[in-house]
């Protein structure tokens, strides 16, 4: 388990639920290749849908990777303009993310305080009217607020810039609380989940392990950034590659951002725990690990600017993870090329939280109907390519 602020804020249960894992079963109906977020979700809704006998294997811990690196935002309007055909999913899983704490019996901290995306110049502020009309075109909320209503609505900001826009219905949640909630419910449902278990090999039926093989109905992988590296074996890679981002936190503060808010490089939001957070790094680098202390430095910089009172106080946590980016920012979902019973859920780069459970109940219907409802088209696997011989 990698070292970030939402394993830091779990509990001593919440911390061996994520850890625990079941002996490697030697048959299964559906066996899922990978145990972050996406993967969970799938597990989830295949139970919600009748299938049985499933099991995920990671080569770490629960949401080792990506899941339990990001900034845990549920930020549907704000990311509209750049989802294009991503816009009825999006609109979809934010409904079920609705009813996910009733149906797990866990908030897992989520929070619909709403983001401020503030603008700086009155450049910026002329082209945001545009950029609301497009929010609010994509049936989401956003509204433009000038420096008066922007001090009301965040206090805490130093020298306001000209203005926001404001998305009033974003929210936050604790990945790492929500991912300990799903492995929880799977368990209870006698799924499996097979961690520290390196995935060696994935062919038609089989998925070979470090711990043996497994023989499989159906695969589903869902590797994030390392998904290229497990299809290869059956002649077809995704371009999909890591991108890390960074991000950190100050030690835990009284209540102070009311808000997520987005300055001109980076964002940041504060955490139930207390602590502030801030980051967003974007760097080509490949599965470099760990964190940069210029970018680090460049993080504090800007939100010590906009914060005047977290000025001078320490980094208490810092960390990075590998956002899976396909080339062309668009999720790979769906049956792979030339396989009958193999699929594929990656690529979904800044949006894998939020797209998590329309991505499981997408993957569910296929693999237990053969079709799904949802307009899934552009992210179908094919559009790179059939598969080559292995």
């Amino acid at each position: 388990m990698q070292t970030s602020i939402w394993f830091e804020t779990l509990n001593e249960e919440q911390r061996r639920v994520l850890g625990l894992s079941d002996a490697l079963p030697r048959t299964a109906d559906v066996a899922i290749v990978g145990a972050g977020m996406i993967g969970l979700a799938c597990a989830y809704y295949l139970s919600n849908a009748g299938a049985s006998n499933i099991c995920l294997v990671d080569r770490d811990t629960a949401l080792a990777e990506a899941s339990g690196a990001n900034a845990g935002g549920l930020w549907f309007a704000q990311q509209s303009p750049k989802l294009g055909p991503l816009t009825p999913l999006a609109i979809a899983s934010a409904r079920l993310f609705d009813e996910l704490p009733a149906r797990l019996g866990s908030d897992f901290d989520l929070r619909h305080t709403g983001l401020l995306e503030l603008v700086a110049t009155e450049q910026e502020w002329r082209q945001s009217e545009a950029r609301v009309a497009g929010v609010c075109g994509a049936g989401f909320r956003a509204e433009r607020i000038g420096a008066e209503e922007l001090r009301r609505l965040e206090p805490a900001l130093g020298p306001s810039p000209a203005g926001a826009v404001f998305y009033p219905e974003e929210g936050q949640l604790h990945p790492g609380k929500l991912g300990a909630a799903l492995v929880q419910r799977l368990r209870e449902r006698n799924v499996r989940l097979c961690l520290h278990t390196e995935v060696v090999r994935v062919g038609p039926g089989r998925v070979e392990t470090s711990r043996g093989p497994v023989d499989a109905g159906t695969i589903l992988i869902a590797a994030g950034a390392w998904t290229p590296l497990v299809t290869r074996a059956l002649g077809w890679a995704p371009p999909i590659k890591p991108v890390r981002g960074q991000l950190l936190t100050t030690p835990p503060q009284p209540p102070l951002l009311r808000h997520t808010v987005i300055g001109r490089h980076y964002y940041y939001w504060q955490l139930v725990s207390g602590h502030v957070a801030g980051g967003g790094t974007l760097e080509d680098v490949g599965f470099e690990q760990g964190t940069n202390p210029q970018d680090l430095a460049d993080i504090r910089q800007e939100m010590d600017a906009l914060f005047p009172r977290l000025s001078g106080l320490p980094t208490a946590c810092a960390w990075s993870g590998f956002r899976p980016c396909c080339e062309d920012l668009r999720p790979v979902i769906g049956r792979v090329p030339g396989q009958e019973r193999v699929y594929v859920a990656a690529g979904h780069f800044k949006k894998g939280v939020m797209l998590s459970p329309v991505t499981g109940k997408i993957l569910a219907d296929l693999i237990t109907t053969g079709k799904t409802d949802l307009p899934i088209g552009p992210l179908d696997p094919a559009r790179f390519g059939a598969a080559a011989p292995a």
